[in-house]
């Protein structure tokens, strides 16, 4: 190791503010190095990994970026190419959000707040084996709070297990998430380099929950788009339905015609 690994993992945990299963995840995914070993069950870490961990909560914590483009930064990975000019503006909105954090009130533990919104164990337990929320009893950040309290309006809509609902089913809109965020992050790359510092704080302000806007609203369009549809078509076919069983109730004109035409024969 470059640095010198003076610190245990408690100390580590109490330094940085973050869980032992949250350390061991962050190494597990690449985004720490592993610590400097002196003996199978004797790991020490350095003050690099402390700065790592605090700069990766703090990135999380107002949802700036997910893991796999943390990761990118930090490894300076060639899937995303970033100018020296377009890591001054990140490095420009990491102070505001780490200002913005240290204003945040205390957030409740993950577990303690899934039971309180009556959520099962097992909820819990899958939310965070996806990543997203945090695990140990470290506090929730603002997002991760609010992913629990979304998904308990989920269970409490009849989104239940009964139906065969899970958190697993909310990959699909974390795999959209990351499929949009990738678009997004190659779109600003082009845009990035003249932006005046006078405008960086617009982007957490304004641009970004501009885009989120944008998003939700599309979605919903495409769904009204969808009812819409098949709503239509089974007007259509509820009209067709009724037509054909009224055909079949009622004979054919020439066929009441000739019914009339031979009782009027008959009477005469």
């Amino acid at each position: 190791m470059a640095e010198k690994a003076t610190y245990r993992m408690a100390e580590l945990v109490s330094r940085s503010g973050a869980s032992r299963e949250t350390v061991r995840y962050y190494i597990r995914e690449g985004l720490l190095p592993p610590p400097h070993r002196t003996a199978r069950n004797m790991a020490w870490y350095s003050d690099r990994h402390l700065e790592l961990i605090k700069l990766i909560r703090v990135l999380q914590e107002e949802q700036f970026l997910p893991l796999k483009a943390i990761k990118s930064l930090l490894n300076n990975d060639q899937e995303y190419q970033f100018t020296p000019r377009q890591r001054e503006i990140f490095a420009s909105v990491l102070a505001e959000m780490d200002s913005q954090s240290r204003r945040d009130l205390p957030r409740p533990a993950g577990r303690k707040l899934a039971s309180a919104l009556g959520l099962s164990d097992e909820d819990y337990d899958q939310i965070v084996a996806m990543g997203l929320v945090r695990s140990g009893d470290d506090p929730l950040t603002r997002d991760e709070e609010d992913l629990l309290r979304q998904f308990a309006v989920l269970r409490q809509s009849g989104m239940t297990p009964e139906r065969g609902f899970s958190p697993q089913h909310i990959e699909i809109v974390q795999a959209a998430a990351d499929l949009l965020f990738d678009q997004e992050l190659r779109m600003f790359q082009t845009l990035l380099d003249n932006l005046r510092d006078d405008e960086i704080p617009g982007i957490m302000e304004r641009v970004v929950p501009a885009i989120n806007r944008i998003f939700g609203l599309l979605h919903a369009r495409k769904l009204r788009a969808f009812v819409a549809r098949y709503a239509a078509q089974e007007r259509a076919d509820a009209s067709e339905d009724a037509g054909a069983a009224a055909g079949k109730s009622s004979p054919p004109r020439s066929s009441r015609r000739r019914r009339r035409s031979s009782s009027a024969a008959r009477g005469s």
